[in-house]
């Protein structure tokens, strides 16, 4: 079968979306006016890969559309202190998850294909404890979601999390020790985070959550996904049990400076990897595997500026 990927390329670190929070503007409306901005341009660009890949191969089983990490972040500096990163995490866990939501439903499957769409990632901040004793757990977090399987009215929805928290995360890293990392998170506000997350792969569904990552959202075709570091430093088979169907044939790189890895034994059943990666200007990729090991990297057509499409056959 044929399958059509589309990575939006975007820098996370200048980005052009991150207006400057207005004087006495609450943070939860700065993020709900800069989420807007997102998911707007967000929707503008899968109906232009829509339309490409129905021109280019109409034939396609479906498009996957790609996001980098920390797509839906806000610049950390706009925080004025630790209330207010409190009152963030709240507005991204209960709004991002309604925008990716609009996207999809916006979208109907008999309009545009088949879309898989993975939205991320967007990093947040749990605290956990009081006084010397308390610290950050991280929820950094990519939505997975299709125009074609609903409940209801609602499209089923899957969340895969970061295990493993970079040093380039939440702003400048001050110091790590034992199992934390600390951060100048904003002025001279240190916060002291679990340098490995807690957190467990969950999909929504009928009234309810599932522990598993659902990947099967294409028959014929699982697909894995590793958020930046988790790349490197998780071991093979380490999570497997979050995940629906192992033997996944196309792995997603969804980075902020996480590079392929020739020299990384990946799974045999892989035969693409795809990489979005919000480092610098940002990068996208997709590169070929022959057992386990990256042998080409396959040419991508920009189709609109920072947008780019693959067409890639999946035995």
């Amino acid at each position: 079968m044929d399958i059509n990927i589309a990575s939006l390329r975007q820098p996370m670190f200048t980005s052009n979306f991150s207006n400057v929070r207005a004087p006495h503007q609450s943070i939860t409306d700065y993020v709900t006016s800069e989420l807007d901005i997102r998911v707007a341009e967000t929707r503008r660009k899968i109906e232009i890969a829509a339309r490409a890949s129905r021109e280019i191969c109409p034939g396609a089983e479906c498009l996957f559309f790609t996001l980098p990490e920390f797509f839906w972040n806000v610049p950390w500096r706009e925080i004025d202190s630790e209330e207010e990163l409190h009152e963030l995490t709240t507005a991204y866990l209960e709004k991002v998850p309604v925008y990716v939501k609009s996207l999809m439903v916006d979208l109907p499957v008999e309009e545009y294909g088949k879309i898989v769409l993975l939205a991320g990632s967007c990093a947040t901040l749990i605290k956990v404890g009081e006084g010397e004793v308390s610290y950050y757990d991280v929820i950094n977090y990519l939505l997975a979601m299709t125009n074609k399987e609903y409940e209801v009215h609602t499209p089923l929805m899957s969340m895969w999390p970061k295990r493993y928290v970079s040093s380039v995360d939440f702003g400048e890293h001050a110091a790590a020790e034992n199992e934390y990392l600390t951060f100048k998170l904003f002025d001279e506000v240190l916060i002291k985070v679990k340098s490995l997350s807690s957190v467990q792969a969950e999909h929504s569904c009928f009234g309810g959550y599932g522990t598993k990552f659902v990947n099967s959202l294409v028959p014929g075709c699982p697909f894995g996904i590793n958020l930046c570091l988790d790349y490197i430093a998780q071991k093979d088979g380490e999570r497997d049990s979050e995940i629906e169907l192992v033997d996944a044939k196309i792995d997603f790189l969804i980075a902020s400076g996480m590079h392929f890895n020739y020299f990384k034994r990946h799974s045999s059943s892989i035969q693409f990897s795809i990489r979005n990666d919000s480092m610098g200007s940002g990068e996208c990729e997709v590169a070929r595997l022959e057992n386990g090991d990256i042998v080409e990297i396959v040419p991508s057509q920009v189709i609109d500026e920072n947008l780019y499409l693959t067409t890639i056959p999946i035995a």
